[in-house]
């Protein structure tokens, strides 16, 4: 069988911290209403990045770029926008971005590039963006970013540090 040929992407998974526990003390309400928030915000700063959101799952949302610096200018701003929540309520996030070839899969993508977004966002805590080397090498400089290298990490199912 031919292999299918890959399409370059930056992704970025997103992922609401603790939403188990705001649910259990909060209730089903209250959780509703934070993931609806959750949705629109990311909708709404993906979209004015020229990303696509590709799916929300509850309090998880995986967004496409084809660029690194759209993809990191979107982590940051939906970070600051998260803080401040819709209703002054903010939304504990960790977002995780990696670039890499993907296979187009029915209305998403499959690929390694996604699996480490998802491991690093995995890590990530509330308010933290963390990125792979080759996103912060794509991106080049930025203006308003500032990258910090957190050292090797070790990643569920990634057999080398990263």
């Amino acid at each position: 069988m031919p292999e299918r040929s890959g399409v370059p992407k930056t992704f970025l998974i997103a992922d609401v911290r603790g939403y188990t526990r705001f649910t259990d003390e909060h209730g089903d309400e209250a959780a509703a209403n934070l993931v609806e928030s959750f949705a629109r915000l990311t909708e709404k700063t993906v979209s004015a990045w020229r990303g696509s959101v590709v799916e929300l799952r509850g309090d998880e949302a995986l967004a496409v770029f084809d660029s690194c610096r759209a993809g990191i200018r979107t982590a940051t701003e939906l970070q600051a926008a998260y803080v401040r929540g819709e209703d002054g309520i903010p939304i504990p996030v960790g977002i995780g971005l990696d670039v890499g070839e993907a296979v187009p899969f029915g209305q998403g993508f499959r690929g390694a590039a996604l699996n480490m977004a998802a491991r690093l966002c995995g890590i990530a805590a509330a308010g933290e963006v963390l990125a792979t080397r080759e996103v912060v090498h794509l991106a080049g400089r930025m203006d308003g970013v500032t990258f910090e290298d957190r050292g090797a990490a070790r990643l569920k199912n990634i057999e080398d540090a990263v």
